[in-house]
């Protein structure tokens, strides 16, 4: 199954005085590349994240946001007695000296910061270990909810692709069509061209003209590029099953198809009638391979 790099998962858990929220979202990457944002006295859990997203995906940016609620019940404050009364003692000479009114309040000391802190942020195994409870079954969740999505994403891109692989498969039989009498069609245009432009070397030299002609123009065969690329066109096809780097995989595949397009359009450049026809099927190849090339960088 063809999967999207493209996705987020979100989901929370809960317990007594305790919610837990994982939000994963994940964009296109050429490997697994993990960036998680925790609260930082629970950074503990972070490598479990790593673990579980790094077991479930092969490829892909991830950027884990982990937001954890804990009310504890015997959570006490501390104040700052020191650092207050310097704050009491320069509003005092402030007061004095300036037309400044009012008085320390309560408010204004939470505000200020190392006035107000909590006492106790230790927590004991036991709360460690049902927080880390919470963290993994969010985390779970996140994971095959994002999962799902890179699913369905992963099949709208293959329908995308197998739409253009099909107009591929057109102009590579409308190339094949042509190729057949392409030799020939050359042949006679090289012979017509000299003949034209030197008709006494002609009248003397027809038979080794026809042969030098028919050389270049055996040079010109397309009909293996044709070939190539019907056969590359095969692989790409077989690659729709695969559960490993798949998207890898295609766009070599698609680096190839275009080398051999690339090769029919520089061996019928300059070339009238037939020539040109090949040519342009050629172009609308390359057209809809670099089409596909943005689609496949998507595809884990």
């Amino acid at each position: 199954m063809i999967n999207s790099m493209t996705g987020f998962g979100s989901a929370r858990a809960e317990a007594q005085n305790l919610t837990v929220l994982v939000e994963i979202k994940s964009v296109n990457h050429r490997y697994i590349d993990t960036h998680v944002k925790m609260p930082a006295e629970f950074q503990t859990f972070e490598p479990a994240i790593r673990k579980r997203i790094a077991a479930a995906f092969r490829r892909g940016r991830f950027d884990v946001f982990a937001r954890i609620d804990y009310r504890r019940e015997d959570v006490r404050l501390e104040a700052n007695l020191g650092l207050i009364r310097a704050y009491a003692e320069l509003l005092d000479t402030l007061k004095r000296d300036f037309p400044i009114q009012g008085e320390l309040t309560m408010d204004m000391l939470s505000r200020a910061p190392g006035l107000i802190s909590v006492a106790g942020l230790d927590l004991g195994p036991e709360e460690m270990e049902r927080i880390g409870r919470a963290v993994e079954e969010a985390t779970g969740n996140a994971i095959r909810q994002l999962a799902r999505m890179r699913a369905v994403e992963g099949e709208s891109l293959m329908a995308d692709v197998e739409q253009r692989l099909a107009a591929i498969s057109g102009y590579v039989e409308t190339i094949h069509a042509g190729a057949r009498e392409f030799v020939d069609h050359y042949r006679e245009q090289l012979i017509r061209r000299v003949t034209e432009l030197a008709p006494q070397l002609a009248a003397e030299s027809g038979h080794r003209i026809e042969m030098e002609a028919l050389l270049h123009a055996e040079k010109s065969d397309i009909t293996e590029e044709t070939t190539r690329l019907r056969s590359h066109l095969d692989q790409f096809a077989s690659l729709k099953n695969l559960k490993d780097e798949a998207g890898k995989r295609m766009d070599f595949i698609l680096q190839e198809m275009n080398r051999e397009a690339t090769t029919v359009l520089s061996k019928t450049s300059g070339l009238h009638e037939r020539g040109a026809a090949i040519g342009q099927a050629a172009i609308e190849i390359k057209v809809e391979i670099e089409k596909l090339r943005e689609q496949v960088q998507n595809i884990e």
